[in-house]
């Protein structure tokens, strides 16, 4: 743990986020936070992870999430 938040190594030595805060979902996606706390508050959000009363993404299946959303042209 590195600075209060999960990391990982991608296929280079560049260290990754793990998981996002809020503010960095709506950055990463441009949503506003209300778009974004609403998503993430769905029961059926596997990418959802619950620190406290905080809300974080967990990226590489928030990732694959948004992909299928993309691919199948499945509304968020």
């Amino acid at each position: 743990m590195i600075g209060g938040l999960l990391h990982y190594k991608d296929r280079g030595e560049n260290m990754e986020k793990a998981l996002l805060s809020l503010n960095e979902v709506c950055e990463y996606t441009g949503w506003g936070k209300t778009k974004a706390r609403e998503i993430l508050k769905r029961k059926n959000s596997n990418f959802t992870v619950r620190l406290g009363n905080r809300l974080y993404v967990n990226k590489k299946l928030f990732d694959e999430y948004l992909e299928r959303c993309a691919k199948y042209h499945i509304p968020i």
